[in-house]
């Protein structure tokens, strides 16, 4: 039987962190509940809309003009929504597949009076009075479209603007949170429209568009097919201005394999960039990324909150391929019942430590004497920090049992670490 010894790294990872949450659902868009067949079939992507929520494409009264369009590769060709030909032009969404397209400003000429588009979303919660927020998203002028404006921005409520009437006309009175005073012309690069708040404790919704009637907009007219102000918007984030950067827990692989890093939970339109460590070459962004490693390798994530910088790193270890200790000893682990609704049995590492972390990296479960000694509240004769467990832990025929009731439903990691300091991280599902 494996004896239990206490790694420094392993009381460091016990200790609770605070990681970067984006509070918007579907930020990137990629989730769908179908393809979007034409224009205006905003509510196809989960979670959103427009301010007229009351109409869909096909309703009983006449057509609003206010619907924003879904966009998505997985619409055919003819349809004007897929990418990378449609009837905005010839952009690839900021990440993915998916974004939206709206008509920001309008002259009045392509519908016989001005219509503007609004897109609309639902926060994951209600935002916390006096917490500062920064909001990011990125933004492309579609090259098919006339106009380029400023003044682009982005409102937070409780979700008070008109839904029923009007919907078209510019929301002038409605003051937008978040700002962008530049005309945005650009029809080939991204550009990052970021801006912070403090909340007053009612916001629970986001809403993007122009907010400002047309004699205070500024612009600047091209010669192109549609006569309005279109643009493409892809990563929408509300995230804590006090957050910080999170790569997650160090993943263990096999040589050939691929993994995924950083946040878990709505990792999408995150102001995050990727690099490996040492390097000045991002190579991917957003808040999770996928990974395949030839060898080990260290990677950074970085992230700009309204011009706060954090860092974080994390470790993806690759097996070699061949026979292996550490392959070996992943072999003689087995963990079940997977998923769970209590009780969890890990066979082939009795009397090893064993931590459970969520899928943000925050500890939620230690088990054995030493795992989560010397943070703070824990002594060694198992008091628990608030928020953890140190109990529960059953050893019979090298057999561990624990019980795991205790966390909410949900995907976890389970990491143990041998006396050697090998560890060993299974994904579980507690239900």
């Amino acid at each position: 039987m494996r004896k239990i010894i206490v790694f420094i790294s392993l009381l460091f990872n016990c200790l609770p962190m605070r990681g970067q949450l984006n509070l918007v659902r579907n930020p990137g868009f990629e989730i769908f509940t179908y393809c979007p067949p034409a224009n205006d079939f905003v509510s196809s992507a989960t979670g959103w809309n427009g301010i007229d929520s009351n109409w869909i494409p096909g309703g009983s009264y006449p057509h609003p003009y206010c619907l924003p369009d879904y966009i998505n590769n997985c619409a055919i060709t003819t349809s004007g929504v897929s990418f990378p030909i449609g009837w905005y032009g010839f952009q690839n969404p900021h990440k993915g597949n998916g974004m939206m397209q709206c008509r920001i400003y309008d002259d009045g000429s392509t519908v016989g009076f001005i219509g503007f588009d609004y897109l609309q979303g639902r926060l994951v919660q209600t935002l916390v009075s006096g917490q500062s927020y920064c909001v990011t998203f990125y933004i492309v002028r579609a090259n098919t479209c006339d106009y380029a404006v400023n003044n682009i921005g982005a409102y937070l409520d409780g979700g008070f603007i008109d839904t029923t009437s009007h919907c078209y006309a510019p929301q002038t009175e409605y003051t937008p949170q978040i700002v962008e005073t530049a005309i945005i012309s650009d029809t080939l690069n991204w550009t990052k429209i970021q801006g912070s708040f403090v909340a007053n404790g009612t916001e629970k919704f986001i809403t993007i568009g122009e907010f400002f009637d047309t004699a205070h907009i500024a612009k600047i007219r091209f010669a192109a097919t549609y006569r309005s102000g279109g643009y493409l918007i892809d990563d929408v984030s509300v995230i804590a201005s006090d957050a910080l950067a999170t790569a997650g827990p160090d993943e263990w692989m096999g040589a050939g394999d691929s993994t995924y890093i950083g946040v878990d939970s709505n990792g999408d339109g995150m102001p995050c960039y990727w690099y490996v460590l040492g390097s000045s070459t991002p190579i991917d962004s957003g808040g999770r990324i996928k990974v395949r490693p030839p060898v080990t390798t260290s990677y950074e994530v970085v992230m700009d909150l309204c011009g706060t910088i954090t860092r974080d790193t994390v470790v993806v270890h690759v097996w070699p391929l061949g026979v292996n200790k550490v392959r070996g000893e992943a072999s003689e682990m087995r963990l079940y019942p997977n998923p769970t609704t209590g009780n969890l049995t890990i066979e082939g590492a009795a009397g090893c430590s064993v931590v459970i972390y969520d899928m943000v990296g925050r500890v939620q479960n230690c088990y054995g004497m030493y795992s989560c000694l010397g943070s703070a509240g824990l002594t060694m004769t198992g008091l628990p920090l608030t928020g953890l467990t140190m109990t529960g832990q059953t050893i019979t025929n090298n057999k561990q049992v624990l019980d795991i009731s205790n966390l909410q439903t949900g995907i976890y990691i389970v990491e143990v670490v041998y006396e050697d300091g090998e560890r060993i991280r299974r994904r579980v599902v507690k239900e």
